[in-house]
Order: C-alpha cells, then sequence, then structure tokens
C-alpha cells in the first residue's frame, strides 16, 4: 500500500511533464520523455563499464567481491563503489573507482570531499568488525565483517569506455585501520 502511495503521485509528475512536452515540443519528444523516465524506474540500471573492469583487476589479484554499490547503513548517501576481501581474508577493502576517457589523470578527481565519505565507511565498517555497529552486519555477510583485522580504502584509476576500459593505476591503502586496535594510520 505503502509503494502505491508513492508510486502515483511520482506518476502523475511524470504525465503532467509530458503533457507539457507535448505542448511545447511536440509528441514524439513526450514519447520519448515518458521512455526514459519509465525505463529509470523498472529496467536494471547496467554497471559502470569502469567498476567492472575494477572488479576484473581485483579478481585477477585472487580479491573476492563482497558487496557493489555498498550504502552505509548510517547514511545512504554514503555510497563505496566495491567492497571486496584480499586473498588471506584478513582485511576489508573499500574500493574507490574512477573513471577517465581522456588522457587525464583519473585518481587526480579524488577530491578532499570524498576522501571524507570514503573514511566515513571505514569507520562505519570497522564498528560493524568490532560489533558496535548492528546495522553494517546487516548489510554485509557477516563472516566477512567479524573475522577481518585491518579495513582499508583503495583507489582504482580506469581508463576508457565500455568494454575497452582497463585498469590504469591502483593506490592501495589510501586510509588504513586495525579492527583490533582501533588505530588509524595514513598511508604516505
Amino acid at each position: 500500500m505503502s509503494n502505491l502511495r508513492k508510486t502515483i503521485p511520482r506518476l502523475c509528475t511524470m504525465l503532467r511533464q509530458a503533457a507539457s512536452h507535448i505542448r511545447i515540443d511536440g509528441l514524439g519528444v513526450a514519447i520519448a520523455f515518458l521512455w526514459r523516465a519509465l525505463a529509470s524506474r523498472l529496467l536494471p540500471t547496467p554497471r559502470d563499464p569502469g567498476e567492472r573492469a575494477a572488479e576484473r583487476f581485483l579478481r585477477a589479484l585472487g580479491y573476492s567481491i563482497v558487496a557493489r554499490n555498498w550504502r552505509s547503513p548510517r547514511d545512504p548517501r554514503d555510497e563505496a563503489d566495491l567492497i571486496a576481501l584480499t586473498p588471506d581474508r584478513r582485511e576489508i577493502v573499500i574500493v574507490e573507482v574512477k573513471r577517465a576517457a581522456g588522457p587525464w589523470d583519473a585518481l587526480g578527481r579524488v577530491d578532499r570531499r570524498k576522501k571524507e565519505v570514503l573514511w566515513r565507511l571505514l569507520t562505519d565498517i570497522e564498528r560493524g568488525a568490532q560489533g558496535t555497529d548492528a546495522g553494517v552486519v546487516r548489510t554485509l555477510p557477516t563472516s566477512t565483517v567479524t573475522r577481518a583485522e585491518f579495513v582499508r580504502v583503495d583507489l582504482i584509476g580506469v581508463r576508457g569506455e565500455g568494454r575497452t576500459a582497463a585498469v590504469v593505476d591502483h593506490d592501495c591503502g589510501l586510509f588504513l585501520r586495525s579492527v583490533r586496535s582501533s588505530r588509524a594510520t595514513r598511508a604516505p
């Protein structure tokens, strides 16, 4: 019932916007608008090719992927592109993927605000591993979170588009935190 209460106003808004498109731009534009609006809500969104390339790269190194596009239960606006486990299963790795289609540096696009988000994600997962945040344990596999000794943040730079996307840079340990001793360290 609550889904219906949310859906009807959205549908009415889309129909009003489509009517506006008919008056201003014509029927063809209105149909295209409705198609895009409905498809974005009903069809699954395709995964980012940069994230797929990063995932292939990490799997080739022996990492196991735990979650994709993981959102913090504390603040759903904070999102990690990938959550992975190192091959020895001692570290949970929060992976931020940046893609550049041109010749510029992909990792140069990680600004102060994004680093703050990554730090918050790291502390959220750390609290889950220590057992003080049940929300993290509910959203990630319990065995993954409770057995880890460290949590770290990695940056992966990807260049190219579509199937030609390839990893060009892997910056390990932007932040590193011991789950057991709760001491924060930063990579040099």
